[in-house]
């Protein structure tokens, strides 16, 4: 079995009966039990499930296949923090990095309102995600702030050598050399620090009635550019949804938070990425049930909006 089939197959595992007992008694003392547990769709790094005790009412268990040194203990840091911004977020409740409770790390957190989904079209939740991340942009950043959080972003550290495992063309050459080029200037003048998520798209909110409820998975915050954010979310949309929706995202954020810098040339550092990576994205995106998404359309998507960018670089 491959790594990836494995990683899937463990994602989708119910955890153990006799873990789920160790971890109840943890948070909840020796009288506390699980009386039900269902599992939480969409994400591809871990295995997830909503998980009701009996006293004390749902929470959210977050099991690693891996024993990644300190991953959860970091993102039970970065939650922590989370909890400052002007918009709802899981809260941690206890962490098991050592394995106790079914032998491979986990996190229980609070459940939030609402639920992930996939939007089968563009609508006025689009600017409901982007009202959404301008209020994560917008928390307020002290001076000291946890080493968790000043981890180096992504416009420091993505390889623009993703190119060479795709079918050389004149537009992944200009992907390219726009991302060299934006890696030198982010390296070079870092401009004013936000915090990000570092993951942000509509699959990582929680939706209720159309409209974003809670934002979730906070396993990458960090501090940087806000233009990490705004660009990493269009082009999400625009494989998810057409270049049109990607549009809509980066307009209303404009209007309510200001212009984004150098928005373009952050798009297509993004595209370039996806591009290599879009096959390991389709998981999630059909987790969440667009059967109707496959690897065919989400590729033409990519080089339709990187032609749109590049345009426009």
């Amino acid at each position: 079995m491959s790594d990836w089939a494995a990683r899937q197959r463990f994602n989708a595992a119910a955890p153990a009966a006799d873990g789920l007992a160790r971890m109840a008694r943890a948070i909840g003392g020796r009288q506390a039990r699980v009386v039900q547990v269902r599992r939480l769709v969409g994400g591809v790094d871990a295995s997830t499930h909503a998980v009701r005790l009996e006293p004390g009412g749902w929470v959210v268990l977050k099991r690693l296949r891996s024993s990644a040194a300190g991953e959860l203990t970091r993102e039970f840091d970065r939650l922590t923090f989370a909890t400052r911004i002007d918009f709802p977020t899981p809260e941690p409740i206890a962490l098991d990095e050592a394995g106790r409770w079914f032998g491979t790390p986990a996190l229980v957190m609070s459940k939030v309102d609402g639920a992930p989904r996939l939007h089968d079209r563009r609508g006025s939740w689009i600017d409901s995600l982007a009202d959404a991340l301008v209020r994560v942009h917008g928390t307020s950043v002290p001076a000291e702030v946890p080493e968790v959080l000043q981890a180096r972003h992504a416009g420091l550290t993505i390889d623009p050598a993703v190119a060479e495992h795709l079918r050389p063309s004149a537009r992944v050459e200009r992907l390219r050399a726009v991302t060299v080029a934006m890696r030198k200037q982010v390296a070079r003048t870092p401009g004013p620090r936000a915090l990000l998520h570092h993951d942000y798209h509509h699959g990582n909110v929680t939706w209720e009635r159309g409209r974003a409820a809670a934002i979730i998975d906070w396993n990458e915050a960090r501090l940087g550019p806000v233009s990490l954010d705004v660009s990493y979310c269009s082009v999400d949309l625009a494989m998810t949804h057409g270049i049109r929706a990607a549009e809509q995202f980066t307009d209303r954020y404009e209007i309510v938070a200001g212009a984004v810098p150098d928005l373009r040339r952050w798009q297509a550092m993004w595209v370039l990425s996806d591009m290599r990576w879009v096959s390991y994205w389709l998981t999630g995106f059909q987790d969440l049930g667009a059967a109707h998404l496959g690897l065919p359309t989400l590729r033409r998507r990519l080089r339709a909006f990187a032609d749109h960018v590049l345009e426009r670089c």
